[in-house]
């Protein structure tokens, strides 16, 4: 009996051009996370007093959410360079495997 799982695809490695942009975007990704982590270890008393300044609450909920969002771009910069590569194998035809029967 044969399950009828999914089919194992190998990718191919990637070329030299897709390697420099890979590279590339995980600098960036790592650029991104490290300010998001910077942004988060900013200390409350950074930014003054909060009984003097009634804008201390705002400025932690923009440190929140700029932190968030720097992650998310790391994310996203992630995932568009691999949507990107696997849409250039499926133009190239480098990965049969990868398209659909009726492609074929």
């Amino acid at each position: 009996m044969q399950a009828d799982g999914p089919a194992l695809v190998i990718l191919p490695p990637p070329d030299e051009s897709s390697q420099r942009t890979i590279k590339r975007s995980r600098v960036l990704s790592y650029v991104l996370v490290a300010l998001a982590a910077v942004v988060f270890s900013l200390r409350p008393d950074l930014f003054g007093d909060p009984q003097a300044q009634p804008w201390h609450a705002l400025l932690h909920v923009w440190r929140i959410v700029l932190g968030i969002v720097l992650a998310l771009a790391a994310l996203g910069v992630q995932v568009l360079v691999g949507v990107q590569w696997r849409r250039g194998l499926r133009q190239t035809g480098e990965a049969p495997g990868n398209r659909t029967p009726a492609d074929r």
